[in-house]
């Protein structure tokens, strides 16, 4: 009976045993069955849900397990506690679910499939001929709405809605990379509203952007009216018209706004006027434009925003002058349009241009005033007004700019006193004027009694001449004054310490002293310790100081009343200053004489001439002016010659070389 016992005993042990079973604890897992056991998703953002089941030995389901998930790549696929699977990229990956230890596994793949072609970057509105910006962009999707990343297929644009019957241009095949296609250089020609695009790629439904609008693109210029030679300060004339109606594809335009610059300025100085025009009905009209300084091969720029630039013909500006006055170191003149121009030293602001830089060729007077006539000395120039007032600009070292002050000026300042004149003189440190009731006023340094007031006390302001001689011409020298009244008497006053007051004596006057002679004069010219005068028979006189043979009448003898200026010539003009002289004739031959450094007599040399000596050149002058040691003339042809001394620019040639005969001043 214990046999039998026992038997049972470890029969039903063998039994337990074969069931996995010992009869020691709880049934083991033998395996984790999950399914579906492989699976692939073709989207991302696509879920799938796995499960998975715990199994004993004998394949038999167990329950009662926790069961942990787990993705080899959480960038391909994540999966929940649940065992939901979520495609995040593609790829392959896998999925394990583990019950007690034990792992049972599947295989995801992520597949992206294209399912649609989508604008993500839509056309923006644009300029005909010009590209779409920012660039257009088109993606490759799948069923979810997400980018195919790893998408290359190629990808085409057309013309959807096309109300202006425009062509579409650029590269419009694009490869996507990335599931992106980028358009970056398509482009229409038309005008229009309402434009769309369409996206084709492989047999995807076609994509259709938003609408968008062309406008036109950068205007075509073209001068209409090219700029010939111009005076300087004047309107051009014809004004400057552009076109501006189309661009290149002839869509109109009908307000650009054209701006005007100089493209090439051999002066370097800008366009004055108005420069930035709106065209109107497809035509851009500058009408005040001008330049200031001379020159040749000037050439007109036209621009409007992108546009190609439009240049004109090359065009010359010039100046007609009609008056020149040399000074010291530096010449001024007054253009046919009654414009100042000055040039050559300008250390004391005597060029009127506001600054204190020299000049070499002509610059314009600041202050947008007009004049009939100016005079240059030293560093002070005076001049008249076409309205009849009088400014001074320059140094005013002792009042001599009849500002009331000493202050220095580097543009015209008007002389006090609202008096009205017709002539202006400066001579070394004093001026004096004209008015048009023939009465003589004078102001600035008067300690030779200069001024002609009966003293010797300096004027800041224009003091008239004593007496009443009704006068029709005044000329300041150095430190004397002379004038020609309205009967033809000539009369001067001042130092006279080497007869240049022309009485018969050496002895000072505070106040006019008529020249000696009895000769009829129509006009004198009060030079640097002597003078001559022109009488009504075109007679040239001079007396003075004549050691350089500036008294033109073949010595170096000093002269204290008028002597005949030897020759024999019957002039129209005269010109004296510091050592030499000059004058034009009755048929406009120039002829100087005196000291001759630097080349002032304008023969070719350096010789002096004790008798007047013709100037070179065969040209016919209307007038010269003689400065310190640098001479100027006009031309019948209103031409500007200077010839001399150059050291400042005071030839006004662009250079400052020295010229032994005349040469054209830059006009």
């Amino acid at each position: 009976m214990v046999r039998t016992v026992k038997a049972l005993a470890v029969g039903w042990l063998l039994l337990q045993a074969c069931r996995g079973d010992t009869g020691v604890g709880p049934p083991r897992v033998a395996v984790v069955q999950v399914s579906p056991a492989a699976t692939t998703l073709t989207a991302l953002g696509q879920t799938r849900q796995l499960s998975a089941v715990a199994k004993d030995a004998a394949g038999n389901p167990m329950s009662g397990f926790t069961i942990t998930w787990t993705s080899s790549k959480q960038s391909v696929a994540k999966i929940d506690d649940s065992g939901l699977v979520t495609a995040v990229g593609n790829g392959d990956a896998e999925i394990t679910a583990a019950a007690a230890s034990v792992p049972g596994r599947a295989q995801v793949v992520v597949r992206q499939q294209i399912a649609r072609l989508m604008f993500v970057s839509q056309p923006s509105d644009a300029l005909a001929g010009e590209a779409i910006t920012p660039a257009i962009t088109a993606e490759l999707q799948d069923p979810g709405g997400h980018r195919v990343t790893d998408a290359a297929v190629p990808v085409t644009l057309a013309l959807g809605a096309n109300p202006g019957s425009a062509t579409l241009a650029g590269t419009r095949t694009v490869t996507s990379s990335g599931g992106v296609a980028t358009f970056n250089d398509v482009w229409l020609d038309k005008v229009a509203s309402g434009y769309t695009l369409t996206g084709v790629a492989a047999d995807l439904p076609p994509a259709n952007s938003t609408a968008f609008a062309v406008a036109p693109g950068p205007v075509q210029l073209a001068f209409l009216t090219q700029p010939g030679t111009v005076e300087g300060q004047v309107p051009f004339d014809p004004v400057i018209q552009v076109r501006a109606r189309e661009d290149r594809f002839g869509n109109l335009v009908t307000d650009a706004p054209v701006t005007l610059t100089l493209a090439v300025s051999p002066s370097g100085e800008t366009l004055h006027g108005s420069t930035r025009v709106t065209a109107v009905n497809g035509v851009v009209t500058f009408g005040s434009l001008s330049l200031a300084q001379p020159g040749e091969g000037f050439v007109l720029e036209a621009t409007s925003g992108a546009a190609t630039p439009a240049r004109s013909a090359e065009f010359s500006v010039r100046l007609t002058l009609v008056q020149l006055s040399a000074g010291a170191e530096y010449t001024c003149g007054v253009t046919v349009v009654a414009f100042a121009y000055c040039w050559g030293a300008n250390v004391a602001g005597q060029l009127g241009d506001g600054a204190t830089d020299q000049r070499v060729i002509p610059t314009p007077v600041g202050g947008s005033l007009t004049f009939v006539r100016v005079s240059a000395s030293a560093q002070d120039t005076c001049g008249v007004t076409t309205d009849n007032a009088a400014y001074c600009w320059g140094a005013n070292a002792e009042g001599e700019l009849g500002n009331g002050t000493l202050a220095q000026r580097f543009s015209p300042t008007a002389v006090v006193g609202g008096l009205r004149f017709v002539d202006v003189s400066v001579g070394g440190l004093h001026s004096c004027g004209l008015t048009t009731d023939h009465a003589a006023y004078c102001w600035g340094g008067n300690a030779k009694g200069q001024v002609g007031d009966g003293t010797t006390t300096a004027r800041f302001t224009p003091t008239r001449v004593t007496g009443t001689l009704s006068f029709a011409q005044v000329s300041t020298g150095t430190y004397h004054t002379c004038g020609v009244t309205t009967d033809g008497m000539a009369y001067c006053w001042g130092t006279n310490a080497n007869g240049e007051l022309g009485d018969g004596t050496l002895a000072d006057r505070l106040t006019p002293t008529r020249v000696q002679g009895n000769l009829i004069f129509v006009h004198v010219s009060a030079g640097d310790g002597y003078s001559c005068g022109l009488t009504a028979g075109n007679e040239g006189y001079c007396w003075g100081f004549n050691g350089a043979g500036q008294l033109g009448d073949g010595t170096t003898q000093q002269r204290l009343e008028p002597t005949p200026v030897a020759g024999g010539l019957s002039f129209a003009q005269l010109s004296a200053w510091y050592a030499h002289a000059c004058g034009v004739t009755t048929g406009g031959a120039a002829y100087c004489w005196g000291y001759n450094d630097y080349g002032r007599l304008g023969d070719g040399t350096t010789d002096q001439h004790l008798q007047p000596a013709p100037v070179s050149g065969s040209l016919t002058f209307v007038a010269v002016s003689t400065g310190f040691a640098h001479t100027c003339g006009v031309t019948t042809a209103r031409t500007a010659y200077c010839w001399g001394w150059n050291a400042s620019g005071q030839v006004g040639d662009g250079t400052t070389a020295q010229r032994l005969l005349p040469t054209r001043v830059v006009q």
